[in-house]
C-alpha cells in the first residue's frame, strides 16, 4: 500500500510539472468563469454496494467551450458498484448539449480504491472517457464551399487524487472533498494533424467540494474548480497555451434508499468519488 501511496503522488506532481515544461513559454489564457447549478438523484441498493445515479450541470450564464467538448447543460446516467468493501468500478454516459442541439456523448469507465490517509478519505483512481460526437460538429472549408460531417472520436485517459473528510455535526456531517484529476487525450483517427501529440498533459481539473448532508440522504453544497485545456498552436505565439476555465456551482444531491428498511451509511454517498 505504501508503494501504490508513493506512485501515486509522484505521478500528482510529475503530472502537473509535465504540463508547464517546455522550452516555448506558455500562454495563460483566462476564460469566462462559469456558474452552475448540479441537480443528482442517487438511488441506492443492495445494501449500499450498488448505486444507479442521473446528475445533471447547467451553466447559468456561458457555453462552456474546449477542443472535445461544448456544455450549455448536460444530463449524465451511471452506476457505480462496490466490488468490496474499497474496491468499486462504474461507468457512465455524459450528453452535451450546446444550445443548439446535442454536441456529443462522452462514456466514462472507471475503478477506483477508496481508503484512508491520516484519518482523510483518501480516493484513487483511474478512469477512460471516449468522446462521440454527432453530425455536423466538424466543418471543412474547400474551394468548393463548406461542408460539415461527424467529428471523429477522441479519447482520454487519466488519474485522479481525492482527500475528504467528514466532519460531525449533531446527527449530521459537513463534508469536504478536494480532487485533482490530470489526462492524456488522444485522436483514434491518425492522420498526422493532432492537437494533443506536443503537451505531456492535455487536461487537468482541479476542484474541492463543502457541503451539508442531512440524515445521511440529502446533500446540499458548493463547489469551486479550475479546468485547464493544455495547447499546443503553431499559428499563434507563443505556440503552448493553458486555457483556463475557473466554475463555482451549487451542487444538490438526493439519495433514494430502495428498501425502506435499509440502514443507511456514510459510504452510500457516492457524489464525491463519480465525479
Amino acid at each position: 500500500m505504501q508503494r501504490l501511496l508513493c506512485f501515486y503522488i509522484i505521478l500528482f506532481f510529475s503530472a502537473g510539472a509535465a504540463a508547464q515544461s517546455g522550452s516555448v513559454p506558455v500562454h495563460k489564457e483566462y476564460q469566462q468563469t462559469l456558474f452552475q447549478l448540479t441537480p443528482r438523484l442517487d438511488i441506492v441498493l443492495k445494501q449500499s454496494n450498488i448505486n444507479a445515479y442521473l446528475e445533471g450541470v447547467y451553466n447559468t450564464n456561458a457555453l462552456y467551450a474546449s477542443i472535445t467538448e461544448q456544455t450549455r447543460w448536460n444530463i449524465k446516467p451511471g452506476i457505480d458498484v462496490g466490488l468490496t468493501e474499497k474496491w468499486f468500478v462504474g461507468a457512465s454516459e455524459r450528453i452535451n448539449v450546446n444550445g443548439a442541439g446535442v454536441y456529443n456523448y462522452t462514456t466514462r469507465l472507471y475503478i477506483q480504491h477508496r481508503g484512508e490517509l491520516f484519518g482523510l478519505l483518501f480516493s484513487k483512481e483511474f478512469l477512460y472517457e471516449q468522446f462521440n460526437y454527432t453530425e455536423g460538429t466538424l466543418n471543412t472549408t474547400t474551394s468548393s464551399g463548406t461542408t460539415s460531417t461527424r467529428r471523429p472520436m477522441i479519447g482520454r485517459v487519466g488519474i485522479s487524487l481525492g482527500l475528504g473528510k467528514y466532519i460531525p455535526v449533531q446527527n449530521n456531517h459537513l463534508a469536504v472533498f478536494m480532487s485533482y484529476k490530470p489526462f492524456v487525450q488522444f485522436d483514434f483517427v491518425k492522420d498526422g494533424v493532432s492537437f494533443f501529440k506536443e503537451r505531456f498533459i492535455d487536461y487537468t481539473n482541479l476542484r474541492i467540494d463543502v457541503g451539508y448532508l442531512i440524515d445521511k440522504a440529502y446533500y446540499i453544497g458548493i463547489y469551486a474548480s479550475r479546468e485547464t485545456n493544455y495547447l499546443y498552436v503553431p499559428a499563434s505565439e507563443p505556440y503552448n497555451s493553458n486555457g483556463i476555465t475557473p466554475v463555482f456551482g451549487v451542487a444538490c444531491n438526493f439519495l433514494l434508499f430502495v428498501d425502506p428498511m435499509q440502514e443507511k451509511e456514510l459510504s452510500s454517498f457516492r457524489y464525491f468519488y463519480t465525479k
